[in-house]
């Protein structure tokens, strides 16, 4: 098997994994969806990170590129910056998927998951994508067009359009538990100590 199939066969087993090992723990009505085989793994993800959205953030962080590319900039030595490239579906996914990742494996510097030292090795990070196309897609990651502005009485208007897409495709999706545990810090507190 050629390296970089096996590499992506890998990704695939170990997201498949973690998917299948979450539906076994959750095997009340909670999730509305089986993950039985890996081909299941890219569907599960679109059920809850919808292509409608993908392409909302696609466009708005090419968008976001455009804009900051026509500002002008004063030249400093650190002025050299890498060339935007627009950020294609599958490449958000991809980054997506990375953020996911780094959610589950903890590390305490974001450049760590791309360490070639065998004691940070993560490899599924540079098979996937290069640290710098990362970094720059991270940067330029946009919601929503700067241009369109908001009311002042809409603080999340930022977000509000993939807010609703995102509540909607958890309501979905997603069913709770007859019993459910909320954290304290997940709820705002108004008292005093």
């Amino acid at each position: 098997m050629h390296a970089h199939a096996h590499a992506h066969a890998c990704a695939r087993t170990n997201a498949y994994a973690l998917i299948h090992t979450h539906t076994r723990l959750c095997t009340r009505v909670c999730v509305q969806l089986a993950v039985e085989n890996e081909a299941d793994v890219m569907s599960y993800f679109d059920h809850y990170i919808s292509p409608e959205l993908t392409e909302i953030v696609v466009d708005q962080t090419n968008l976001y590129a455009q804009q900051i590319a026509k500002m002008p900039r004063p030249v400093t030595k650190h002025a050299c910056r890498e060339e935007w490239k627009p950020v294609s579906i599958i490449e958000m996914k991809k980054f997506l998927g990375l953020i996911f990742v780094t959610g589950i494996v903890r590390k305490p510097k974001l450049e760590l998951y791309w360490s070639t030292r065998k004691i940070f090795q993560t490899p599924l990070f540079p098979q996937t994508m290069s640290r710098n196309r990362f970094k720059l897609i991270q940067r330029y990651l946009h919601l929503s067009d700067n241009n369109a502005g908001g009311t002042n009485k809409d603080h999340l208007y930022k977000i509000r359009t993939i807010l609703g897409i995102v509540v909607n495709n958890f309501r979905t999706n997603y069913t709770p538990d007859r019993e459910i545990s909320l954290d304290e810090s997940m709820l705002g507190w108004r008292g005093f100590l």
